[in-house]
């Protein structure tokens, strides 16, 4: 047999370039508050305070006025983006131009930025006053630990609806819905907690799906990228959308170009500018549990 033959053989290959799994979409843009159209490197947000009647113990008296208290959060902005190039060589030896999966690879990594900058902005320390000089850290006061059961439990998720309770947040599906996030182990958690399988808790669609959409009140958002403190203790956080900012200044956008001072490569690149901020604390719970420990 011909040595040659090997010439003949047909060489298939897939049709595109393919995605490898990653989140694609943000998982909390639509979960909290947004301002657009950010000018500056800076934002504020003036609010007001909850303020008091007196009352009126004589006749004909003059009226009784009171400062009301006003309260001010400013968002530090940040221009973020992602880049790379694709040289005309690169298409010369690949079957499949890589452009639009750049793009959509790029998009995604826009989405999960966003999702970062809210998550980072739950529980850290807020800038107040007029000039942003003023600090608001996050009150222990509105966590939940870690305790026992160590994973994300019913009982858990009480406490921190009373806390919201208690701390007057309203709730509708609006501007006022109460949302949990949470990763897959803390989602499974939930699934096997028994209070939650009871049936008279519960959906049946929960049991057959194994989705947990709402419960509690709470709408279920799922992120794996939640931070973990020592003992890989995870944060999951639960919130009043109001509660939470996400300002932009320049919403995701992107650009594919040709660059002659770089051989005319092909240059993909998205970019976005934005900030967010826990606009209320009263408004925001953490729930410390254990993302490793699972229930069977």
């Amino acid at each position: 047999m011909s040595t040659e033959i090997t010439t003949a053989f047909v060489k298939q290959y897939t049709d595109n370039i393919r995605l490898l799994q990653q989140q694609m979409g943000s998982s909390l843009r639509g979960a909290v508050s947004v301002e657009s159209n950010i000018v500056g490197d800076r934002a504020f947000f003036d609010q007001v305070d909850a303020t008091a009647m007196s009352q009126i113990t004589n006749r004909h008296g003059d009226t009784q006025y009171t400062d009301t208290p006003h309260r001010r959060r400013m968002v530090t902005m940040a221009p973020f983006e992602v880049a790379d190039l694709i040289d005309r060589s690169d298409k010369i030896r690949t079957l499949n131009d890589p452009t639009n999966t750049y793009v959509r690879a790029f998009a995604a990594a826009a989405n999960r930025q966003i999702d970062d900058t809210i998550i980072a902005a739950f529980d850290a320390t807020a800038a107040t006053g007029v000039d942003g000089s003023g600090s608001d850290a996050f009150d222990s006061a509105y966590e939940v630990p870690v305790g026992t059961p160590l994973n994300l439990t019913t009982g858990k998720l009480r406490a921190a609806r009373r806390i919201l309770e208690a701390a007057e947040n309203h709730e509708d599906d609006g501007d006022n819905q109460w949302y949990v996030i949470c990763s897959a182990n803390n989602r499974d958690a939930l699934l096997g907690d028994t209070q939650f399988m009871d049936s008279d808790f519960n959906s049946v669609k929960a049991l057959v799906d194994g989705a947990v959409d709402t419960w509690l009140g709470f709408k279920f958002l799922k992120s794996e990228r939640l931070p973990r403190g020592a003992g890989n203790v995870e944060s999951v956080f639960a919130w009043s959308k109001q509660s939470m900012k996400l300002a932009i200044g320049q919403d995701t956008r992107g650009f594919i170009d040709v660059l002659p001072g770089k051989r005319h490569s092909t240059q993909i690149r998205y970019e976005m500018d934005m900030g967010a901020v826990r606009m209320d604390q009263k408004g925001v719970v953490r729930i410390l549990c254990d993302r490793d420990i699972g229930t069977s």
